[in-house]
């Protein structure tokens, strides 16, 4: 029974916010917005550009607070990605992107203001083209606005 107690306490208390907008800076730069849907599970949405490239990012994410560490949740997820890419500005080749994102990395939310930080690495594997470069460039810091 206390086994039962202490899991349904951790995950109610997964999270403390309903929605989050902000940016994303790194790989995949752009803006993001996170929903709950369920104590412990969120959608995620990236839409990320460049002059070269578009791409909008859709992830679901299983989120869990750290043990012994207050405001602090690490989550883990999948989803997939479609977009576009210019790959040689001369020639005006572009392709269509269509892939898999796998993301991990903690969160914090701040407790007395309606701000949260987090840093995730966030590989994708394209299906349309042979450019995947995601073992190292899936890095990215995101800073949101919280909607409690």
């Amino acid at each position: 029974m206390g086994l039962l107690i202490a899991a349904f306490t951790t995950t109610v208390s997964a999270q403390n916010y309903n929605t989050a907008f902000g940016v994303r800076l790194g790989y995949d730069s752009g803006i993001t917005l996170k929903h709950f849907f369920a104590p412990a599970n969120a959608a995620e949405f990236i839409l990320s550009a460049s002059p070269r490239w578009f791409q909008l990012t859709g992830l679901y994410e299983y989120q869990q607070p750290v043990p012994g560490a207050p405001n602090l949740d690490w989550y883990v997820g999948l989803g997939a990605h479609i977009g576009g890419i210019h790959k040689n500005k001369h020639h005006y080749d572009g392709s269509f992107l269509l892939g898999a994102d796998l993301i991990g990395g903690l969160e914090y939310i701040f407790p007395s203001a309606p701000f949260n930080v987090s840093l995730d690495w966030k590989p994708s594997f394209n299906f349309t083209i042979g450019y995947n470069d995601y073992w190292f460039s899936g890095i990215a810091l995101s800073l949101r606005y919280t909607f409690r």
